[in-house]
């Protein structure tokens, strides 16, 4: 009987974010994903569409533009496009949650005072 392999300890953490979007618009079609994938990697993301779920994984390197990926992200969230949650994040992602204006559910800026 073989013993099933698992993963060891992190050698090295990776400084690139994980996000992922539930895909609304056109109910997550493949063709919906495409453009929501294809949308971030102007913005130095790779990703996924993953069929079923209408989900979108974003791979997010430090190098993308971390602060109109987060504005696209919350932008896109207000007009009902798709949810998103971050997976695994850096410091450099945090940190740009304060330099984009808040948006609540109906699509008014909260300036967090």
């Amino acid at each position: 009987m073989t013993k099933a392999s698992s993963a060891g300890e992190t050698v090295e953490r990776s400084q690139n974010c994980t996000i992922r979007l539930i895909v609304l618009k056109d109910d997550g079609s493949t063709a919906a994903r495409q453009s929501v994938l294809k949308i971030f990697h102007r913005l130095g993301t790779t990703g996924e569409g993953i069929d079923g779920y209408r989900m979108v994984a974003l791979d997010v390197p430090p190098e993308a533009n971390l602060p109109k990926i987060r504005e696209l992200l919350e932008h896109g969230a207000v007009k009902g496009w798709w949810h998103w949650e971050e997976g695994c994040i850096t410091a450099a992602w945090e940190a740009t949650d304060s330099l984009t204006p808040r948006t609540s559910s109906t699509g008014s800026a909260e300036t967090g005072a």
